[in-house]
C-alpha cells in the first residue's frame, strides 16, 4: 500500500534546494543503486537543476517540488521494488520534460521514496504549474502501479473526497501496526543492551519472546499477542542481522554509561506503564504503547535527565562506528 505526500516547505532558494538534495541522497538513508536521476545526473543533480534554470532565465520563485511515496510497514516490498515503482511513476505524462531526482530510503520501518523535481521544464522552459487534477493523476497512477505489482491499495469508496492523506494514513498505521510496534521495541532494546542475553531480557520485559539460536540464520520475534516475525522482515534488514546486533551490543559495552543507560531504560518502561494505565482508565486501546509514545510524549520522558555524555541516538558518528542502529 503506497501513499503520496507533497511536502510544502519554503523552497524558493538554491540553498533550500541543495539541502533537500543532500538530504535525500545521504548514505545513511539510501544506497547508490537506489538513487536515480531522470534527465539529470544523479551525482550532480543540483548543478544540473541550476544550469537549466539559468539557461531559461527562470531563477526566481519556487525552485523545486518535493514529494514522498511511502509504503506500509506491513507491506511485503523490497527497497529495489519500491525504487522500480518510483522510476515507473515518473514516466507519467505529468513529469514529461522535468528533471527528477529520486532516492528510496530504507532507514525507517516503512520503505519510502523521495522525489525532487526541478520546477523548470527542460524542453519548454516553462515553470511547474500543476492543478489538483494533475496531482490526483499522480496518486491514481501510483495506485495503478501498486495493483500491477500485487500490492495493497487504499479503499476510498466510502470517502467523500479522493485519497486518504498520507499523514492521516501514516498516523493510523503507527497506531495500529504490530510490525511497527515490534520495530520500535527491538530498536529501544538495542540502544541499551550490552549483550544478547540482556537484549532478550529487555524484550521479555516488554512482553516479547525472542528465539535466537546459533544454528539458525534468523532471529524470530514473537509479539505479546503471538504474531511471529523474523529479523529480516524489519527494515532496514541489515540493521537487524545477528552480526550487526552483536556489534551494537559490543559498542554499547564500550561506550554506554551503565547508570545513565539503566535510567533511560527504566524511564521508557515507566512511560509505557503510565501510558497503558491512562489508556485503560479512558477506555482506550493500549495495544501499541511504543507507537503512541513515539512523538513528543516519549521525548519528554527521555529528556527528563541530563544527556551529557550519552550517545545521541538520532545521529550516527561515522568516524567511530561502522555498525547500524
Amino acid at each position: 500500500m503506497a501513499t503520496i505526500e507533497f511536502i510544502n516547505r519554503k523552497n524558493k532558494t538554491y540553498e533550500a534546494m541543495k539541502r533537500v538534495i543532500n538530504y535525500i541522497t545521504r548514505s545513511d538513508k539510501t544506497e547508490e543503486d537506489l538513487v536515480y536521476g531522470n534527465l539529470c545526473n544523479k551525482d550532480n543533480a543540483y548543478d544540473d537543476f541550476v544550469q537549466l534554470k539559468q539557461m531559461y532565465g527562470k531563477e526566481k520563485g519556487r525552485q523545486y517540488i518535493h514529494f514522498v511515496q511511502s509504503f506500509s510497514p506491513d507491506e511485503d516490498i523490497t527497497p529495489e521494488l519500491a525504487n522500480e515503482i518510483a522510476r515507473r511513476l515518473i514516466s507519467h505524462p505529468v513529469f514529461d520534460g522535468f528533471q527528477v531526482l529520486i532516492a528510496t530510503h530504507t532507514d525507517t520501518p516503512h520503505i519510502h521514496t523521495h522525489f525532487v523535481i526541478n520546477t523548470v521544464n527542460s524542453e519548454t522552459g516553462e515553470k511547474w504549474h500543476k492543478s489538483k487534477y494533475d496531482l490526483q493523476a499522480i496518486k491514481d497512477y501510483s495506485d495503478e502501479l501498486c495493483r500491477e505489482y500485487g500490492l495493497n491499495v487504499i479503499d476510498n469508496e466510502n470517502k467523500e473526497k479522493g485519497h486518504q492523506s498520507s499523514g492521516e494514513y501514516r498516523s493510523k498505521q503507527k497506531g495500529t501496526s504490530w510490525k511497527y510496534e515490534l520495530f520500535l521495541a527491538v530498536t529501544a532494546c538495542m540502544k541499551t543492551a550490552t549483550s544478547r542475553e540482556e537484549f532478550i531480557n529487555k524484550m521479555n520485559e516488554l512482553g516479547y519472546q525472542v528465539i535466537w539460536k546459533d544454528d539458525k540464520t534468523y532471529v524470530t520475534f514473537i509479539t505479546p499477542d503471538g504474531k511471529k516475525c523474523r529479523n529480516k522482515k524489519l527494515y532496514p534488514p541489515e540493521r537487524f542481522t545477528k552480526e550487526n546486533m552483536e556489534k551494537v551490543f559490543e559498542e554499547n559495552r564500550k561506550r554506554l554509561d551503565r547508570i545513565q543507560s539503566e535510567k533511560r531504560w527504566n524511564m521508557l518502561v515507566e512511560a509505557i506503564y503510565l501510558f497503558g494505565s491512562n489508556a485503560r482508565k479512558n477506555n482506550r486501546s493500549s495495544k501499541y504503547p511504543l507507537s503512541k509514545l513515539e512523538g513528543e510524549a516519549l521525548k519528554e520522558y527521555m529528556l527528563l535527565h541530563d544527556n551529557e555524555g550519552e550517545i545521541d541516538w538520532s545521529e550516527e558518528n561515522e568516524n567511530e562506528a561502522d555498525f547500524e542502529l
